[in-house]
């Protein structure tokens, strides 16, 4: 078997640890990180699409680093916007963002659906995108990592997302009783850039034990998931 299978099937740390272990991991970040404090994106390990490429830009203690796959299980899914009223403040919080991709807070802020930035073709740059851009923030557990990390989708990596979670509805499956493996394929624009864009692989479902651990990570990453914003899904 090879070592890139091995690698895939074998479920993320944190739903196969002792439960003391995990339990007093929980239990720290609830009382370091989430009381009374604002986190945001920036905060959480985020792993976007490197700009030009058809690569995932991953962060690492050793610095950032490139893949073309990730591997792990979503425990936690949801639909934002983001707009940045300067096209080179990716690495800062956006002017406006949403957390459900309903309502934006911020400047402008208010419901999103009649905002003109999020309207097709008000796009700074004159094409037929949106200057408030839709995204797919997915909360990922990935190797030994104890805590999540924020995957961002772009745009057009959207449809991709919607339907594979189709497939898995059909099939009775929740998308956090599975691990997944999501892959860039490289495409190009209509401007003849090249950008990734996300193919969604599924790998296997969770055994039971998994799947228990899966709904309390779950369950733990909604206590602190409104305080995280969102922010580019690309370098």
């Amino acid at each position: 078997m090879s070592q890139d299978l091995v690698r895939t099937n074998a479920a993320p740390l944190a739903l196969t640890m002792p439960d003391e272990e995990r339990q007093a991991v929980m239990a720290a970040f609830a009382v370091n990180c989430a009381e009374g404090t604002s986190i945001t994106e920036f905060d959480l390990s985020r792993i976007k699409v490197a700009s030009g490429t058809a690569l995932w830009l991953i962060p690492g203690l050793e610095g950032d680093k490139t893949e073309p796959a990730i591997d792990g299980v979503i425990v936690l899914a949801r639909d934002t916007r983001v707009y940045y009223k300067s096209k080179d403040a990716g690495s800062v919080p956006p002017d406006c963002s949403s957390i459900d991709g309903k309502t934006g807070k911020g400047d402008p802020g208010g419901v999103c659906e009649k905002c003109p930035l999020a309207q097709f073709e008000s796009a700074p740059d004159g094409g037929a995108g949106q200057a408030c851009k839709a995204s797919k923030q997915l909360f990922m557990l990935r190797g030994t990592s104890m805590l999540p990390e924020v995957v961002s989708l772009p745009p057009t990596s959207l449809k991709a997302v919607r339907q594979y979670f189709l497939k898995l509805t059909t099939q009775g499956v929740p998308y956090h009783h599975h691990m997944v493996r999501i892959e860039l394929e490289k495409a190009q624009n209509a401007q003849g850039k090249v950008y990734g864009k996300a193919v969604m692989k599924f790998v296997r479902k969770l055994s039971a034990d998994e799947i228990a651990r899966a709904e309390e990570m779950r369950a733990f990453v909604q206590t602190f998931c409104g305080q995280v914003t969102p922010g580019a899904a690309t370098e």
